[in-house]
């Protein structure tokens, strides 16, 4: 069970997340609007990649991160979510770069209530 101070933490920081990619998120997608919207997921794709050697090598935790290639079940699992993570992001990113601000954000607009809940 989670004690009232971790539930508002919870709030707190969905409702930061949630400003940082529905505001922030678009003006840097504005500026950077000019690569395509591809070439962008492409870059997140990769960078995140980085990211997660990054946070591997710093954090020891090459045994639990070998671990999941060991499980075919989980390399399809890991698959499928990249690829929904990788649609999600190149949907919105094409959609800034088109101007289609509000019609991308009727799509995000349900996630804060269901992380909420």
């Amino acid at each position: 069970m989670l004690s009232k101070n971790q539930f508002n933490k919870g709030i707190i920081l969905t409702a930061f997340g949630s400003f940082w990619w529905g505001f922030i998120g678009v003006i840097y997608f504005k500026y950077i609007a000019f690569a395509g919207h591809i070439e962008v997921v492409l870059h997140r794709s990769a960078w995140t990649t980085v990211m997660l050697i990054l946070t591997t090598i710093i954090l020891s935790k090459w045994k639990k991160f070998s671990s999941v290639f060991k499980d075919k079940k989980k390399i399809m699992m890991l698959f499928l979510s990249g690829l929904l993570i990788f649609t999600n992001w190149a949907v919105w990113i094409y959609a800034i770069g088109n101007d289609q601000v509000i019609d991308a954000s009727f799509g995000y607009f349900i996630m804060p209530i269901i992380s909420v809940f």
